[in-house]
């Protein structure tokens, strides 16, 4: 693999993945030490990232994956004001630290009108259009999804944030990421705190294991879920 290849993937990657860790299987892992496996889970969550998107980078304390995470979501948020000619002195793309150096000027015009097309009409249709022009195999249509629901929580549409990744992953998603990342479009509209998120998801796991009870979860839709069978799988 070329150096240039190499680049383009750890660029891209740093992009449009998303942050899927597969925690429906990490929360059944038997954890060494003293340690609670509910605050193990909550830390595996990191819901630090949505905190340091909307606030200080800082706040991740040296956490790459938390660091990244926080640093993509600014960048869609650079990216959107750019489509919208706020950032007259460089296209969308340009808003990725350096990536977009590594392709031609007409893959940059191409790759700049798709993003704009993706957060102007988000679709299945205009995600994969935007999917063609990268050669990275981690990109996901999951990814952009994600970051785009995200970008509407910023805009103060945490409704609209949470719908976007229900429409796509389902109501009731099986997998603990989903969760996460709706607890972020939360965060990122200031509707509530990082903190009150650990504490719902504290109880849910709690009741889940046999020591706590669904109904002290505060988010309406996440008490819901912890009610519904099979709305989580262990």
């Amino acid at each position: 693999m070329s150096p240039r290849s190499c680049i383009l993937i750890i660029g891209l990657s740093f992009l449009f993945v998303g942050g899927s860790l597969g925690l429906a299987q990490q929360i059944m892992t038997p954890v060494s030490g003293p340690k609670d496996p509910r605050k193990a889970f909550l830390d595996q969550l990191d819901l630090r990232r949505y905190e340091a998107a909307t606030d200080d980078l800082s706040l991740c304390k040296g956490d790459a994956v938390c660091l990244d995470d926080a640093k993509r979501i600014k960048y869609w948020f650079c990216a959107d004001a750019a489509c919208n000619g706020m950032g007259k002195s460089k296209g969308p793309f340009d808003c990725f630290e350096r990536v977009a150096d590594n392709y031609s000027k007409e893959e940059q015009n191409q790759i700049n009108s798709s993003i704009c097309t993706v957060l102007r009409t988000p679709s299945p249709l205009t995600r994969r259009a935007l999917l063609t022009h990268l050669s990275d195999p981690n990109a996901t249509e999951g990814g952009l999804v994600e970051y785009g629901a995200y970008l509407l929580a910023l805009k103060g549409a945490e409704a609209s944030c949470e719908d976007y990744i229900k429409n796509y992953a389902g109501t009731y998603p099986s997998q603990w990421d989903k969760y996460r990342q709706l607890s972020g479009c939360r965060i990122l509209a200031r509707v509530t705190t990082r903190q009150q998120e650990e504490k719902d998801f504290y109880t849910w796991i709690s009741a889940r294991q046999g020591s706590g009870s669904c109904s002290g979860i505060i988010n309406i839709d996440m008490r819901k879920a912890c009610n519904t069978a099979g709305a989580m799988a262990f």
